[in-house]
């Protein structure tokens, strides 16, 4: 495994200051001598063995050198200054994995056992060998890290048990990334009788944990944080799994013996997720949009829903759109309003999660 900066990253002297451009973050850092010095040596491929004998022929102790080189991977690596080659010394894949992420098709190629047995039954529902994948990423290990390496370029150093985290959240850049004129939606979609529910809230409202309980109840999931609309008003989730943080293992009554045998992953913000991947998952063609449900979750009361005004289902859901763009043209606007005026739109407000199954069950259903 070799190092190299970034075609995206630059050294230079400001003055006196020692600094460093990183195009892919806009930003601008002012660095120690270490950290300028191996900047210009990565101007080169070099292992990280290579980086530390450097520096102990410059006089640094063999620990410290080893100490620098690796927080400097490991700190660079993630802001987009280092990239990441694998090489023969990795050997042979010991798996590799095509998924298709809504028509994006990505190969996962596996240089380490306890990687491999983390990420295969996170992904394995997304598969399809019979694609010819346009993005590949490579994980191997990095001592006792992981290594996660995109095209043998672009890449970062986590934890192992960070590996899955990040790489999700890398092969939803590219599947954003390859959106066209679709938009991304924040939001969770349950498909049952070729119908949409599409559930938006806020980050921590509850939408993984309401998705995971109306499966007992005939839903089929389609994505519980992404779904994409298209131009004919139609939508069709992005089914990774669903991850379902600590505070809600112990919430969907017929689910804790999976959730409860699910591994624990660390996001990269610290956050502890278990992703359930074994759940019925909708086909993968589009559907009619037939509810919007604002999710509202209360400590205590009654459920209620009630009718949504349309002025706050359409800023809720435009605060949450992604186009690669990074903004609505007029056609996608239309699109977007023409959803919301095909669907119910409703608010439910719950604190018991059978009875916002109970009812929104018998909403989808209503004519």
């Amino acid at each position: 495994m070799k190092f190299r900066v970034s075609e995206g990253a630059r050294f230079f002297l400001l003055g006196q200051r020692k600094t460093i451009f990183v195009e892919s973050s806009q930003q601008i850092f002012e660095v120690d001598d270490l950290t300028a010095y191996l900047t210009c040596v990565l101007v080169e491929p070099a292992s990280a063995r290579q980086l530390e004998a450097d520096l102990v022929a410059r006089g640094t102790g063999r620990s410290r050198a080893r100490a620098v080189v690796r927080k400097y991977l490991l700190s660079w690596s993630s802001r987009g200054l280092v990239d990441i080659v694998l090489d023969e010394e990795e050997g042979e894949p010991l798996h590799i994995q095509v998924l298709d992420l809504s028509g994006t098709a990505v190969s996962i190629a596996y240089h380490d056992r306890r990687l491999l047995d983390l990420s295969l039954p996170v992904f394995e529902h997304q598969a399809s060998p019979g694609l010819e994948a346009s993005i590949s990423y490579q994980l191997a290990r990095f001592d006792d890290r992981a290594c996660i390496s995109r095209n043998r370029s672009r890449g970062m150093i986590v934890a192992a048990d960070e590996a899955v985290p990040a790489l999700k959240a890398l092969l939803t850049e590219d599947m954003l990334a390859s959106l066209g004129a679709k938009i991304a939606l924040h939001a969770a979609l349950l498909v049952r009788n070729a119908k949409g529910l599409l559930i938006c809230g806020a980050p921590g409202a509850g939408k993984t944990t309401l998705t995971l309980a109306l499966l007992e109840a005939g839903f089929a999931c389609g994505g519980d944080d992404i779904a994409l609309l298209g131009a004919d008003g139609r939508v069709q989730g992005v089914p990774f799994a669903p991850a379902l943080k600590r505070g809600s293992w112990d919430l969907v009554d017929g689910m804790r013996e999976t959730i409860g045998a699910a591994p624990i992953h660390r996001r990269l913000d610290g956050k502890r997720v278990r992703y359930i991947a074994s759940i019925p998952y909708a086909p993968g063609e589009a559907v009619p949009l037939g509810t919007i449900v604002l999710l509202r979750r209360r400590r205590t009361g009654p459920v209620a829903i009630c009718e949504a005004e349309p002025a706050r289902v359409l800023s809720e859901l435009f605060a949450g759109a992604f186009t690669p763009a990074q903004r609505l043209g007029l056609a996608q606007f239309e699109t977007l309003l023409g959803a919301i005026r095909g669907a119910r739109a409703v608010e439910l407000s719950y604190s018991r999660l059978d009875e916002a199954v109970e009812t929104l069950s018998r909403h989808h259903e209503a004519p």
